[in-house]
């Protein structure tokens, strides 16, 4: 046989078995199973350091609740230091807003970062990013007060509970701000590489995590009925957060159960959207500042504005179990205004 038909027959025999292989997609990997017997509990609280009346009355219910219920930990949406965040390691706002308030509480606090957190020229412009750094590296100071301080990098993620080989939650930190404001002058933060990068560490991490349990946390939200809004128009303004939302959208919509953000100063459990497929999305900005909602644009199981307070959630097996705490802004007294149940899907 001529050795030209003979290659020819070969190579459409190999392009044919490829063509049947590749039609063959691998079977999804099962969803891991929560381990009978796990529970994991913590608390949401975002817009907190402030130091003043508000903050303290919100951590003596945060005190009592975790008496009555018990908490693994708390994490911080951002804003951790107002108004324009800290200007080293030593600084005392480290003591009057975060340290002091929460003296009482012994557990961790796994901090997000926000946009008051990294101000240049007016409080709250999240233009100097590198101001942020300076909340990480704290977390590696070793004579701080109490180890309760838990950031390792602008975005982080772990696993409940700790030091369980077969964890029940994982959660992913995000660093929203970068990416949700204007540019910053240090390239290392402009948004487009910066958006890369967090998107290849955050595929990377929610591809090897085995739990069946993924929260994502941070300052800015991806929907909210407060004043700054849905991502992609922040404060009424068409495009503001965009780059933001498109990251979310991209990577995280979908791929984890809950979504958890600051920045509005009310409390908001809203529903799903067919944008972000079946992530849910709660908003606990009221761990000092009490602010009025703008409307009812997204859907929600329950909002309440005008009240400080936070999240209590519960998670075990395969529920979801979440309780707004609201307290009053001037008598301090509490109460828990919203439970609702659900289940993983």
């Amino acid at each position: 046989m001529n050795h030209v038909i003979l290659s020819s027959m070969i190579a459409a025999t190999l392009m044919s078995s490829t063509a049947v292989a590749m039609s063959k997609k691998p079977a999804p990997a099962p969803e891991p199973t929560p381990a009978p017997g796990k529970v994991v509990r913590f608390i949401a609280i975002g817009d907190m350091g402030t130091g003043e009346d508000g903050q303290y009355k919100v951590a003596a219910v945060m005190k009592d609740v975790c008496e009555q219920r018990g908490c693994d930990f708390a994490i911080g949406l951002g804003d951790n230091v107002y108004e324009s965040g800290a200007d080293s390691t030593d600084d005392i706002q480290f003591k009057t807003k975060f340290e002091d308030p929460y003296k009482d509480l012994n557990f961790p606090f796994y901090m997000a970062l926000g946009n008051h957190d990294n101000s240049w020229i007016i409080g709250g412009d999240g233009l100097n990013n590198d101001k942020g750094d300076v909340q990480v590296a704290y977390h590696y100071k070793s004579d701080r007060p109490s180890n309760k301080w838990n950031m390792p990098a602008r975005y982080y993620n772990f696993s409940a509970p700790k030091g369980d080989v077969n964890p029940l939650v994982e959660f992913f930190a995000l660093d929203s701000n970068p990416l949700a404001g204007v540019a910053d002058a240090d390239p290392e933060y402009w948004q487009f590489p910066y958006r890369k990068k967090q998107a290849n560490w955050f595929n990377l991490g929610i591809q090897n995590s085995t739990a069946p349990w993924k929260i994502a946390f941070a300052h800015h939200a991806y929907l909210s009925n407060g004043k700054h809004g849905n991502a992609g128009i922040y404060d009424g303004f068409p495009g503001a957060g965009v780059i933001y939302r498109n990251f979310l959208k991209d990577n995280v919509c979908d791929r984890v159960d809950v979504m958890i953000a600051g920045h509005d100063h009310e409390l908001q459990w809203l529903k799903p959207t067919d944008s972000c497929g079946k992530t849910f999305h709660i908003v606990s900005g009221a761990g000092a500042k009490t602010r009025d909602l703008k409307g009812t644009k997204n859907p929600s199981y329950w909002q309440k504005d005008g009240v400080l307070g936070f999240f209590y959630i519960e998670i075990e097996g395969d529920e979801f179990r979440g309780t707004a705490y609201t307290v009053d802004k001037v008598s301090g007294e509490y109460e828990a205004a919203f439970s609702k149940t659900l289940n993983r899907q």
